[in-house]
């Protein structure tokens, strides 16, 4: 009997592999209209810089990753572990807005969680306007907003400021500027 995957494998020589994508999934977390960053630590990648409260969906988690459900799961999973902040369940999901894919297998997704009175009582955090995020983001690496100026964590919390659901319309407005820039840069 005729198997593609079995000529395939002989005329390459080896095993298939099946692509999994990782799903990053992050926090907009506002209070007084500033964004809630966090300091990565010194035993992760890219220890020092700056990012927002998330990371990746956990693996279990992978495979229902589209259920709107598990997403909002997951990233308040993260939040309470990294900030200590224990936010009520998404009644209703978010916006998500996506970043770029790396090689086709890595998505990032911000989630506008809302508007807390809390501090974090977890780790090393800010909250900071976006003019405050892109001097982070021209930052040293160490102390520097994860990735840089203009690339996909400084894009998705410059889309966090600019969406339609945050309440400082002087902060919306600057994000929105800015994005416009950076989109006109490249």
């Amino acid at each position: 009997m005729f198997n593609l995957n079995n000529l395939i494998i002989r005329l390459l020589g080896e095993k298939m592999t099946v692509a999994r994508p990782k799903i990053g999934v992050f926090a907009g977390i506002f209070k007084k209209g500033k964004l809630l960053v966090i300091r990565r630590p010194l035993d992760e990648s890219l220890p020092g810089d700056w990012d927002l409260p998330g990371g990746g969906v956990e693996v279990m988690a992978n495979e229902a990753a589209f259920d709107e459900r598990v997403i909002g799961e997951e990233l308040l999973r993260e939040i309470e572990e990294e900030t200590g902040l224990i936010l009520p369940p998404l009644q209703r999901m978010p916006a998500m807005y996506p970043a770029v894919m790396k090689g086709g297998s890595d998505w990032a997704f911000a989630i506008n969680c809302g508007t807390v009175d809390a501090e974090p009582t977890k780790g090393e955090w800010k909250y900071v306007s976006p003019k405050e995020l892109a001097d982070l983001a021209n930052g040293p690496i160490g102390n520097r907003l994860v990735s840089g100026y203009g690339k996909r964590m400084f894009r998705l919390c410059l889309r966090l400021f600019a969406s339609r659901d945050n309440r400082n319309p002087a902060y919306r407005a600057a994000a929105g500027e800015m994005l416009k820039k950076i989109q006109e840069e490249q």
